[in-house]
């Protein structure tokens, strides 16, 4: 015999878990996370860099920021759980002029949101990172707003206060099976138990195109491997150095545990599901990092990390209803940003299924539909 769901939300990691939580908040009954392994946000929740920012292209993204910034600064009061957001700010440095144009007009728009972003000379760079090399910079941007978080302490936040509000977490249960009718899904077949459910969630991370398939939804997502690598902590980084990007070589690196967090994203990287380390690719990663931070030549690798992003065709989100079924519901293919967007997400999603609209955010620019029509980019993507 099917058991009964009201919403049913496939993954539980920083995503799945947000939505949950906002929707039990809501005094929605009857919630149940599927997640595939033992523990909650060990997919790409738990190997993302941590990034939180205001500084993106798009008026929509900046606003999932603003809410999402809002939430994780009240989060321990609100979760009792420490997330560790530190504002150190994101640095992006920029060595040609066209791209320092394009940061401009994006700072220009962030500016009119009340985002307090700064266009700066090369040595006003410097005077943020003191090991900065700056000769070949044309300038940079920097917004102290931005900083970075704790996403597996954001995940056990969520989780557990969920938890306490009457969601079931069924952990070691892979959903193999979505049974349509009548444009509904009907039921969700997950660790060989049917659910009858009022609702279905994909929350599936770079899993979201399988997903999809199994309801006759096209999900136009791609897991793509992201790495980086970890160093021994080095007295000379400061408790406050930001988190760098230099746009140029897409190199970023951000202190963590005392050492640093250095990654880059590799644009020839093709879509696939491996998330093994590739050694190889330390080489370009250090000699990028080392020609913008010099003293990162000191640095001693202790630990590297592989995940992977769900990339969708304009790297913004994918989220609402679709067309297809009138009670499935997307949060996919944030291409980087889910970690940061999953307060904001959940309380959009919430408001979507108990309210019928969502009144916190504006959902239109990442309406699935949008692939048919003329869909603008974010380019603000590392």
């Amino acid at each position: 015999m099917a058991k009964n769901v009201d919403v049913a939300i496939i993954g539980g990691g920083i995503m799945g878990t947000s939505i949950a939580y906002h929707l039990a908040k809501r005094g929605m009954k009857d919630v149940v996370i599927f997640e595939r392994e033992e523990a909650l946000g060990t997919g790409s929740t738990g190997k993302c860099a941590g990034g939180v920012r205001l500084q993106f292209s798009t008026a929509a993204n900046i606003e999932m920021s603003r809410i999402s910034i809002a939430a994780f600064e009240r989060f321990e009061e609100e979760m009792d759980e420490s997330v560790d957001f530190k504002r150190n700010g994101y640095l992006f440095v920029l060595t040609n002029e066209s791209d320092l144009e394009a940061f401009r007009a994006n700072a220009k728009q962030q500016r009119q949101m009340g985002v307090p972003v700064d266009v700066l000379t090369p040595e006003e760079a410097r005077g943020v990172v003191a090991e900065l090399f700056i000769d070949d910079l044309v300038g940079a941007t920097f917004c102290g707003a931005d900083g970075i978080a704790n996403p597996h302490a954001i995940v056990q936040g969520y989780a557990k206060n969920a938890h306490r509000l009457g969601v079931n977490i069924v952990r070691s249960s892979e959903v193999s099976g979505v049974e349509v009718a009548g444009g509904r899904v009907r039921t969700i077949i997950a660790g060989g138990e049917r659910w009858e459910t009022q609702w279905v969630v994909n929350a599936a991370g770079p899993w979201a195109k399988g997903v999809g398939e199994m309801a006759g939804v096209n999900v136009p997502v791609e897991p793509v491997r992201r790495q980086y690598f970890l160093t021994q902590p080095m007295p000379w980084i400061a408790e406050t150095f930001p988190l760098l990007i230099d746009w140029g070589t897409g190199v970023y690196m951000h202190r963590e545990s005392g050492g640093m967090l250095i990654g880059e994203s590799d644009p020839n990287e093709p879509p696939s599901f491996n998330q093994q380390v590739d050694w190889d690719f330390l080489a370009r990663v250090g000699e990028h990092a080392i020609a913008r931070v010099p003293r990162v030549e000191e640095a001693e690798i202790q630990n590297a990390v592989a995940g992977l992003y769900e990339v969708s065709p304009d790297h913004n989100a994918i989220i609402g209803k679709v067309p297809e079924l009138e009670n499935f519901v997307c949060a996919n293919g944030f291409s980087g940003h889910g970690m940061q967007h999953a307060p904001a997400v959940g309380l959009a999603l919430a408001e979507l299924i108990v309210d019928g609209r969502s009144s916190s955010v504006e959902l239109e620019p990442y309406r699935i539909e949008r692939f048919q029509e003329d869909a603008v980019p974010e380019l603000n993507v590392i």
